[in-house]
């Protein structure tokens, strides 16, 4: 694989794909006018009630590709989109982990899962991040992830870069993940030599492990057929090495250096970025607050006094 001309020709892709995406009128009645609506719906008359998540993750979706676009076709990085990105990820895993709590359903594709969890650790927000670790682990074993051992338990033999973000989620809060009991990867290849020396002091060793991993990330960022599937074949995921760049800033929370830069070509495009600085400064979200009370009004279980 010639990864430099790979993602050259993603550069290329996404730059007029993302470039589209937001001039579309039906982008904003979809993704931005729709759940405003729904969600005035649910708090002056508790409708809708079903796709509170659903439009949190469509909010997410807004922003997030505002952010990509504007990296990639305008040179410009909106750090209030990021932040924004991450507080609808960090609800609408909430808000599926509440319904799936209470028996109603509520559930998260593995990959989707783990990306509004690198949003917060991006943003630098460790309290959120910590929360959605948990809740992601607790999710193993109900309907948000479920991936407890059955008849048709393919799902957690997917997606290794789901299992190397829990790990280390999981390994930064000194638990660990008793992954016989769960649908897993037969090959966790290149994240299995990660994870055994994660906090390596060695700079020449991390930079052999991000690239390791980013020619990983090359590889699985590609268009899949209808029963195919690839580790990074959605376009938000594709030059976004959420799952390096998360292993990188979970580094500088244990204290630990980084390298300066990459020689990989995947992280030396635009996207390929730690936010900086950090914590990004929380967005103001007024019609997300009022759903969140109204939520919680619904859900009490899930949200005792003060979360």
């Amino acid at each position: 694989m010639d990864a430099k001309k790979q993602v050259t020709k993603l550069l290329k892709t996404l730059r007029k794909e993302f470039a589209e995406w937001v001039e579309r009128p039906v982008s904003k009645e979809l993704f931005w006018d729709e759940p405003q609506a729904d969600w005035q719906d649910f708090i002056e008359h508790s409708k809708k009630r079903g796709r509170v998540a659903s439009h949190s993750d469509d909010l997410l979706t807004w922003h997030f590709n505002q952010y990509v676009n504007a990296v990639l076709n305008e040179g410009r990085y909106p750090l209030e989109e990021l932040a924004l990105c991450a507080r609808y990820a960090l609800w609408a895993t909430r808000f599926e982990a509440a319904t799936a709590d209470a028996g109603k359903g509520g559930s998260l594709l593995l990959p989707q899962a783990v990306f509004n969890l690198s949003l917060n650790v991006l943003a630098g927000r460790q309290r959120e991040a910590a929360t959605l670790g948990d809740l992601l682990i607790k999710g193993l074993n109900t309907s948000l992830l479920d991936l407890r051992h059955t008849d048709q338990h393919e799902a957690g033999t997917l997606y290794r870069h789901f299992w190397f973000l829990l790990h280390l989620y999981a390994s930064v809060q000194g638990k660990a993940i008793d992954t016989s009991l769960y649908s897993y990867p037969d090959d966790m290849s290149p994240y299995q030599a990660v994870l055994a020396d994660w906090r390596t002091p060695d700079l020449d060793k991390v930079a052999q492990f991000v690239s390791a991993m980013a020619d990983f990330h090359v590889q699985e960022a590609r268009n899949t057929a209808h029963d195919e599937i690839a580790e990074f074949d959605d376009p938000d995921y594709m030059l976004f090495p959420h799952e390096i760049l998360t292993f990188l800033r979970l580094r500088e929370w244990e204290g630990l250096s980084n390298p300066e830069s990459f020689d990989h070509p995947l992280m030396q495009q635009p996207l390929a970025k730690l936010p900086s600085p950090v914590p990004l400064a929380q967005p103001n979200t007024p019609l997300l607050d009022q759903v969140i009370e109204k939520f919680k009004q619904e859900f009490p279980a899930s949200f005792p006094i003060g979360s």
